[in-house]
């Protein structure tokens, strides 16, 4: 739904832009004046109106903007308030009893609770990159709206919980004791994983980054797999439809193409903008170490992922395709390696099926999520 559609249009007379202005400047400085709610919601619900007159009325996207900054900055305004309110009182209402006093209070001046929170969201957005998304937004001869810094509230509300949960992982992993079956080292696979023994890891299964001043890491990835595997074991791992035939190329350097596996996303759905297609799959890369041997089960072509889950890394994968993968290419007590550990799904996965573990990764910061989580599952 437009973010305008519950709004009256207010009727102007038919004014010169520079006329228009003058009034709109008005109302930005009795939005700096006005210190109730009951005020401020006035003048939001006034700049409202006016945007969506101005954008019927065809006037310009600069004097239209003018009207939605004003109407923003009164939300944000209003967000201020209603949180200090909210302190003032002793806390956010815990129980339905006080929440639904306090969203009657806000109904009496026609706020929906929907709106108090949104606003409250608005008002969090530090004052500098508030103002940086604005003029961004104005140079780009953009329409402004609620929408885009709601956004970024929400962008930066998930990056203090992913910090959050950086620094309890950092302090689980302190405690951690060391787990032969269960190694995480931070640092680069071509020196921390050097030490393994050659043609002794019965599965890699890894994640690369997929950018393409990366690529050498998958050309180094192809070197090491053909070193630590044992003859005829699968390298398997996440690609891009991107880079896809890049990624083909490089790997194919020391190891032998088996085949092309697929992650559908039902439910969500990547945009190329190139070539105008919503890409709703992943492809998942089957390499072996010589001749392949399969000496499992069968094993699906195509898995139905778990969606996108990135609560602990921006780039992280489903727990159930790693289990599915893993299992269905390893036995119990296998050795699992992970070059580009992340946020340590395979680790979790390894260690639930009962495989033993080896991963890295160059930020400590993955290293440590990933040993937080393993110590999450009881051995």
């Amino acid at each position: 739904m437009n973010e305008h559609s519950d709004n009256k249009v207010i009727q102007l007379p038919q004014l010169k832009e520079s006329n228009y202005v003058i009034h709109l400047e008005k109302a930005r400085y009795e939005l700096e004046l006005a210190s109730q709610v009951s005020e401020v919601k006035i003048i939001r619900d006034k700049m409202a109106a006016i945007q969506v007159y101005l954008k019927q009325s065809g006037q310009s996207l600069e004097i239209q903007n003018i009207a939605a900054e004003i109407k923003i900055r009164s939300e944000r305004k209003l967000g201020n308030i209603l949180t200090e309110i909210i302190v003032h009182e002793g806390g956010r209402p815990q129980n339905r009893d006080t929440m639904s006093q306090f969203s009657s209070k806000l109904s009496d001046i026609g706020i929906s609770r929907k709106q108090s929170s949104r606003w409250q969201q608005i008002s969090c957005i530090p004052n500098i990159l508030f103002e940086e998304r604005l003029e961004v937004i104005k140079k780009r001869n953009e329409e402004l709206t609620s929408v885009q810094f709601l956004s970024l509230a929400s962008y930066l509300q998930r990056q203090r919980d992913r910090e959050t949960r950086r620094e309890s992982a950092a302090n689980d992993a302190k405690d951690m004791l060391p787990d032969k079956r269960m190694q995480i080292i931070h640092g680069d696979f071509r020196e921390v994983l050097d030490d393994i023994p050659d043609n002794s890891v019965d599965l890699i299964f890894t994640d690369p980054i997929y950018l393409k001043e990366n690529l050498d890491d998958w050309s180094d990835l192809s070197l090491f797999a053909s070193q630590k595997l044992k003859i005829g074991k699968l390298l398997v791992c996440y690609s891009s439809t991107n880079i896809l035939d890049e990624s083909i190329k490089r790997l194919s350097e020391h190891l032998k193409y088996v085949w092309t596996m697929a992650i559908v996303y039902p439910s969500a759905k990547k945009p190329h903008h190139v070539y105008r297609i919503d890409g709703r799959w992943k492809p998942i890369l089957m390499f072996s170490n010589g001749q392949y041997q399969p000496d499992l089960q069968w094993i699906n072509d195509v898995i139905t992922g778990d969606g996108v889950t990135k609560e602990h890394h921006e780039w992280e994968q489903g727990i159930k395709e790693s289990e599915y993968i893993i299992e269905n290419l390893s036995i119990e007590h296998d050795l699992i390696v992970d070059p580009f550990l992340g946020s340590g799904t395979t680790a979790l996965a390894s260690k639930m099926l009962n495989r033993r573990f080896i991963g890295c990764d160059v930020d400590i910061n993955a290293v440590n999520i990933s040993l937080s989580r393993i110590s999450q599952i009881d051995s």
